[in-house]
């Protein structure tokens, strides 16, 4: 059976483009924190900015938001 919303059966968001999930992180939007900057510089999450954006993650193999 298909997967939906960009999720595996497990919960985890899958990429569409590569159908991987291991180079996965969640979009955060607004003005980060300290900790979300250190996150975002370990690769843990991507910035999307201020306004939230119809995206909740990104691929950083495909480098792409989805």
């Amino acid at each position: 059976m298909g997967h939906t919303n960009g999720r595996n059966g497990k919960g985890r968001a899958v990429c569409p483009y590569c159908r991987e999930m291991d180079e996965v992180i969640p979009i955060l939007y607004g003005y980060p924190s300290d900790k979300a900057f250190l996150k975002a510089e370990r690769g843990e999450i991507y910035l999307g900015g201020d306004i939230t954006g119809p995206t909740a993650y990104y691929c950083k193999r495909d480098d792409r938001e989805f």
